[in-house]
């Protein structure tokens, strides 16, 4: 078995391209992800109790997403009744670690794939104490310092403001503040408006017994490798998530699915969650049953900053006999999915503009494992 380190695999972006009338134009692009053939067997005749802590150890980022649906999976494959309390407080951590996944994509990620100032360290670390405070003890002092950092430091401008702009398409005045503008004015600087610019297949709102019935099928190992719905490989993403926002609509119709409607989509995702923490919600309590194996089993959904996350367990004498993982980046990263689509074609004038596009769009899609770019002259 190979270490627990290992197990989360990596992406493998190759590009080939050819030298034509002074550009270089991809034209085959080859995705292949190592995530999921290493993380069912290893999770195969342990005890279910000890599956979410396992989880933990896996995965990294948008590891409390991960533990809390491999929890709940656990939960009802095991016949237990949902703690009311508890799935609530699920409920928000999973928001909470939704809401500082877009605020480090927005400080961090993106900023470095555009050659934009990277945050200072001290800007990290209050916000990594912001998140500690939040989780430890939530209250609204926490909530309008963490409002004011963003507003400050991401948005130059107060929310509503910044909304208004948004809406209103409004690009010199919200390229000329925060860290968001220092964003845009360099995609805009670069003509990357509408990089990356292709038909959208958002994934479709499922329920449980499609579900249940696909992760149960014999087919379901390469499903989960890389899962489409009749045949169309989707994309699930904050994108997806905020398309029919009206205050995406006009970046939409200039942009299309392009790198700056990317993202608005990202900021607005990440204000929803900043909404939606500061609401009381009911939790959502799963049902427990016995699946089409004849075994106990239990499945969970999730939301996360990268998009839908689904833990799938079936167990037998406390032992699990089958589980499976359907992550975000299967979807997006699926070897004829929406990164596929915005790499095929992608012309630059050189190479190292090549190489500089697609990390852009690999980093707007955010993959949650790490990736290698490989680039091939025909």
């Amino acid at each position: 078995m190979p270490p627990v380190e290992s197990l989360t695999g990596q992406l493998h972006v190759a590009l080939h391209y050819r030298s034509e009338g002074g550009l270089c134009h991809v034209h085959t692009v080859d995705i292949h992800s190592s995530r999921l053939r290493l993380a069912a067997p290893f999770f195969a005749d342990k005890p279910v109790t000890g599956v979410p802590k396992l989880v933990g150890m896996l995965f990294s980022l948008c590891g409390t997403a991960q533990t809390v649906a491999s929890t709940r999976a656990c939960v009802q494959a095991l016949g237990q009744v949902p703690d009311a309390a508890a799935e609530q407080q699920y409920d928000r951590q999973v928001r909470i670690e939704t809401l500082f996944e877009h605020l480090l994509g927005l400080s961090r990620e993106w900023h470095g794939t555009l050659a934009c100032e990277p945050p200072a360290a001290s800007e990290l670390q209050t916000l990594f104490k912001f998140r500690r405070e939040l989780l430890q003890s939530p209250n609204q002092a926490v909530m309008d310092d963490i409002q004011h950092w963003f507003e400050t430091r991401l948005l130059g401008l107060p929310t509503q403001r910044w909304l208004d702009y948004c809406i209103r398409h409004d690009v010199k005045k919200l390229s000329i503040r925060g860290k968001i503008g220092n964003l845009m004015t360099r995609i805009c600087a670069n003509g990357w408006q509408d990089l990356g610019n292709t038909e959208l297949h958002p994934l479709p709102d499922l329920d449980t017994g499609w579900w249940l019935a696909t992760l149960a099928s014999p087919d379901a190992a390469h499903f989960c490798a890389e899962p489409e719905v009749n045949g169309q490989a989707c994309e699930t993403s904050a994108l997806t998530r905020q398309w029919d926002n009206p205050a995406l609509q006009i970046w939409r119709e200039y942009y299309g699915s392009g790198l700056l409607t990317r993202l608005m989509a990202r900021v607005l995702d990440m204000l929803e969650c900043w909404w939606e923490l500061g609401k009381e919600t009911p939790p959502n309590l799963p049902l427990s049953g016995e699946g089409k194996s004849g075994l106990p089993e239990g499945i969970s959904l999730i939301q996360t900053a990268r998009g839908l996350l689904v833990h799938r367990a079936t167990q037998q004498s406390g032992l699990i006999q089958q589980y499976q993982i359907v992550a975000p980046t299967e979807w997006n990263f699926h070897p004829q999915g929406s990164l596929y689509h915005m790499l095929h074609g992608l012309t630059a004038g050189n190479e190292t503009e090549l190489r500089a596009k697609a990390q852009a769009l690999i980093t707007a899609l955010d993959p949650c494992v790490a990736y290698q770019l490989e680039m091939t002259r025909a």
